[in-house]
């Protein structure tokens, strides 16, 4: 139900994708074609009685209404195929009355008018559909149609990797195999045929493989046989693969970048660009020292099992109609993957968030369990956000893709254990070390002590409690005149602790007190 209040609120922004206003109607068929737009795109409300050229209200009398209502209700039986059910109110704003009929986004796609025109929403406007390429990813958005279950034309058993396809099978088929005696360390040296023959005495392995719906009664792979055992995806589809790059800046536009995954690093099936990708993160995410023992392990700043869950979420429940890559992009402070085709119909943002989950590729879903870190039961997303709780998500329906953001913390350059340890090493190794084998024994040992613990793990320590620093100095600029007090409960840590850092960001001249000693609090210094 809407509202006086949220019509007034809505009608000065205009027409949108979603939002289409008519002054008056009496035309079924052109009411029948925004429906069908509607229909085949994200849904929306047709507001009569409201000029769409300049927004001014020009109510509906009684007769109009009754009118108006049974000209909806027509076009939508009438003039869009399949039928559709609209629902429509009347609402008074500042004594006019209009009719509101919104309509929901179609669930049996694509929609027709009735001369058997497909429309869809082109920003406020509309437009015909014309590609077979957007009708096939029309009708998959709605489960009428599934890309993996496609034949890959050209493709035969040679295409694939037996040593995948013994892994996937022996998964997948783990208690037969093992009543036959085929151990999981042994499976590799194991024939083919052997396996086959474990898991049914009946089958062929290409028998096995048209069963699981991985290849067609004439011997081609499926897309989901070549995405899960093929050797080589791109030889085929030659855009299915994902594309790297860390960038220097926070742009898509900079001309720098740390570091790009080449194409043939990623060259095989979706295991192997699963773990390609895997180890692009681990090499260009920074780890963090967050122990002050000079020797303890640092951590990568985003929990890897984040990764693991959002990439395998990618490979599977990607686009496969739409044909462009996964692409993984590293910012100073973000990461964002790109994953083509928008969320399948009846799933938003906010619902994968709680578990929701429709999967657009069955067969694929399915399968990738038994091949990928992957348990095939829709809970990604929230494992995901259960270890880090920096991440978003937005259907870009301008694109097509829909993006995953994570976002980074501006972590000081020290705190990198990389860094860091360069430094270290390369402090310790190159100069201490010098000086070892410069001097006796005595004097290296006064080196290394005084050198080393006085400068080294200063800089160390030092540095790891700049997260300290870093925490206060946005706490302050965020709650100029908050107190000590109120910094230390802020930020868990003690008083001694937060005396500590305060004293030395203001020997430092990044912050200063102000006011009276009982109720003055802390600043970011001009």
């Amino acid at each position: 139900m809407f509202t006086s209040k949220q019509i007034k609120q809505l009608i000065p922004q205009g027409e949108t994708t979603t939002v289409q206003f008519k002054i008056r109607s009496e035309d079924a068929y052109k009411l029948g074609v925004e429906m069908v737009a509607f229909s085949n795109t994200q849904g929306g409300i047709l507001v009569v009685g409201v000029d769409d050229k300049t927004g001014v209200i020009s109510g509906l009398s009684f007769e109009e209404i009754q009118q108006t209502n049974a000209l909806l209700v027509n076009a939508a039986s009438e003039n869009v195929k399949p039928a559709i059910v609209i629902t429509t109110e009347t609402i008074n704003v500042d004594g006019q009355n209009i009719i509101v009929a919104t309509i929901h986004k179609g669930k049996d796609k694509p929609y027709k008018d009735n001369r058997g025109i497909i429309w869809v929403k082109n920003g406020s406007d509309k437009r015909k559909v014309f590609s077979n390429a957007e009708l096939r990813v029309m009708m998959q958005s709605c489960g009428s149609l599934s890309a993996d279950c496609d034949s890959v034309e050209g493709t035969a058993y040679r295409d694939i990797s037996e040593q995948t396809l013994k892994n996937f099978l022996y998964e997948r088929y783990t208690e037969e195999c093992k009543k036959a005696g085929i151990a999981n360390d042994k499976v590799l040296d194991r024939g083919m045929d052997e396996i086959v023959q474990a898991i049914d005495k009946n089958f062929t392995i290409e028998k096995l493989l048209q069963n699981l719906q991985l290849m067609d009664t004439s011997g081609q792979l499926t897309l989901s046989g070549l995405l899960l055992l093929g050797k080589s995806i791109q030889r085929y589809r030659q855009v299915f693969t994902i594309k790297c790059v860390s960038f220097v800046g926070n742009t898509e536009a900079s001309t720098q970048f740390r570091d790009k995954m080449r194409d043939r690093d990623v060259e095989g099936n979706l295991l192997v660009q699963y773990n390609a990708a895997i180890s692009f993160v681990t090499r260009n995410l920074k780890t963090i020292q967050v122990e002050k023992g000079f020797n303890t392990q640092g951590q990568l700043e985003i929990p890897l099992e984040v990764f693991v869950e959002l990439l395998t979420n990618a490979l599977v429940h990607r686009d496969y109609y739409i044909n462009s890559p996964i692409r993984l992009f590293i910012f100073d402070n973000r990461i964002e993957i790109h994953s083509p085709g928008i969320l399948p119909d009846g799933v938003t943002e906010e619902s994968i968030k709680q578990g929701i989950s429709v999967p657009r590729n069955k067969l694929l879903f399915e399968n990738a369990k038994d091949i990928l870190p992957y348990t095939g039961i829709g809970s990604g997303i929230m494992r995901a956000m259960q270890s880090y709780d920096r991440i978003s998500f937005k259907n870009d329906f301008v694109r097509e893709e829909f993006i995953t953001t994570l976002k980074r913390d501006e972590v000081l350059e020290e705190l990198i254990v990389d860094t860091a340890n360069d430094t270290v090493n390369n402090t310790v190794n190159d100069t201490v070390n010098d000086t070892v084998n410069d001097t006796v024994n005595d004097t290296v040992n006064d080196t290394v002590n005084d050198t080393v613990n006085d400068t080294v793990n200063d800089t160390v320590n030092d540095t790891v409690n700049d997260t300290v620093n870093l925490s206060i100095i946005k706490l302050i600029s965020e709650n100029a005149g908050i107190t000590l007090n109120g910094i230390a409960e802020k930020i868990g840590k003690t008083r001694i602790t937060v005396i500590r850092r305060i004293d030395k960001l203001k020997a430092k001249g990044i912050i200063e007190r102000f006011g009276s000693d009982k109720a003055g609090g802390y600043r970011i210094k001009p």
